[in-house]
């Protein structure tokens, strides 16, 4: 298959305004033009490694979710290593660790939840592609989905849908009169399959349905509860639909993008699975009640700008900076937003309380309403996976598009490997 890649070294915004000086200059002159200009590249290109070049430092990581491939390629597109899945569907993420193993959702098939970005299982492999572990969250009351996180002990922590009947979903003050599937995070020893810590949002509802219902009130007034009626429209019961999870192990915190809330969620790690199913203890002292949540503060009937419409991947840097990816924020397109985060965190109702937006990338040809990542290179410049379309691009702090390849048709997330990183010389590259 003939590889497509674009070298770019021009603002996405004046690419009409450049192309027609472009032609101007040809037409009026037969000096030569130093402007670059889109062009096919071959495996002879070079770039220089400047502030504005690609940065040829880096490997990528690709999640293929089309053909259930993970690779590691190059700027030319060359696939260096590939994993083999065994058969096995992606469940979406796959997670490079530092001594070159792969962490792997997998789609299991003992269970009927079967929503967009359903998982079930988890698999580490070895550097050599042996396989070190496998263990299984599924059935069919309960499923875990889309993305994981390796913690420093070993353990895994994921997200969950679990079934609330519904029976019991009226009995929370739900509006509908349906079967819900809410959000659940778990924290796990894979190696026992021991249950270490686990936090569900069903424990923290609250709803101005039904006076009735021990959840009863306002969520204006209630900025760290989550409003259960908020997508009580969603038919199939998938209301809040959260597609990533990281884990900021230094603060005990994790952070969740909640998709069809717009939002990023902040829980407290801190506490006990008992303190987590209530409103106190932990380092904040709000139990399992939102540390902070952004992006959309319209969520809770507060003030402040929205700054997200449909969310993947809360990509905490290690500045403490967080890249979003907007999948929607300027309807049909999409965008990458770079917030600067500033701890310990606070949720005050009628305040502002939304972070400041330092950097945002879009382009007119950006979108995907699914999946898609962002993330920092080691020069400074961003990697986009445009998910539905299938598209990396290397953009620098300038807005500049420096990279295009286009070479797959549907990707989870895309991940920059720093060459000479402790993972890449596990794998011998």
């Amino acid at each position: 298959m003939k590889k497509s890649v674009l070298k770019i070294k021009t603002s996405s915004i004046g690419v009409w305004l450049l192309l027609f000086s472009l032609m101007t200059v040809v037409a009026s002159c037969s000096s030569d033009d130093n402007e670059e200009v889109p062009e096919e590249t071959t495996d002879d290109d070079t770039t220089t490694e400047d502030d504005d070049a690609i940065d040829t430092n880096s490997y990528i990581l690709v999640v293929d979710t089309r053909t259930d491939g993970v690779f590691l390629i190059d700027h030319d597109g060359n696939e260096l290593f590939e994993w083999d899945l065994d058969g096995d569907e992606l469940g979406d993420e796959a997670q490079l660790l530092d001594d070159g193993s792969l962490l792997l959702s997998l789609k299991s098939s003992n269970s009927s939840i079967s929503f967009g970005g359903y998982g079930g299982k988890f698999r580490k492999i070895n550097a050599d592609q042996s396989i070190d572990w496998e263990v299984s969250y599924s059935s069919n009351d309960y499923r875990s989905h889309h993305d994981v996180d390796y913690l420093s002990n070993g353990n895994i922590i994921f997200l969950v849908w679990e079934e609330v009947s519904a029976t019991e979903a009226s009995e929370m003050g739900f509006s509908g009169n349906h079967a819900i599937y809410p959000e659940a995070i778990v924290e796990m020893n894979p190696l026992t399959g021991e249950i270490a810590w686990e936090w569900h949002s069903k424990d923290h509802f609250v709803q101005d349905y039904d006076s009735t219902a021990d959840n009863y009130g306002v969520v204006v007034d209630n900025p760290n509860k989550i409003d259960v009626n908020y997508n009580s429209s969603q038919s199939d019961g998938d209301i809040m639909h959260a597609n990533g999870i990281t884990v900021d192990e230094t603060n005990d915190l994790i952070y969740v993008t909640v998709n069809y809330y717009s939002e990023v969620w902040v829980i407290d790690h801190s506490t006990t699975t008992t303190e987590a199913a209530s409103s106190s203890g932990g380092n904040y002292n709000l139990g399992g009640d939102l540390v902070y949540r952004f992006g959309n503060p319209e969520i809770y009937d507060n003030v402040g700008d929205v700054t997200l419409n449909r969310v993947h991947y809360p990509n905490l840097l290690d500045t403490n900076n967080m890249l979003v990816f907007s999948n929607n924020k300027y309807d049909g397109q999409s965008a990458v937003v770079e917030f600067e985060l500033n701890l310990p965190y606070a949720l005050v109702a009628g305040e502002d309380n939304e972070p400041s937006v330092v950097w945002e990338f879009t382009d007119t040809s950006l979108y995907s309403l699914t999946t898609s990542s962002a993330g920092r290179m080691s020069n400074g410049n961003t990697l986009i996976g445009e998910g539905t379309a299938g598209t990396i691009w290397e953009v620098n702090e300038s807005g500049e598009v420096l990279w295009k390849y286009t070479n797959y048709s549907e990707l989870w997330r895309t991940y920059p490997v720093e060459i000479g990183s402790p993972a890449l010389t596990a794998l011998g590259l």
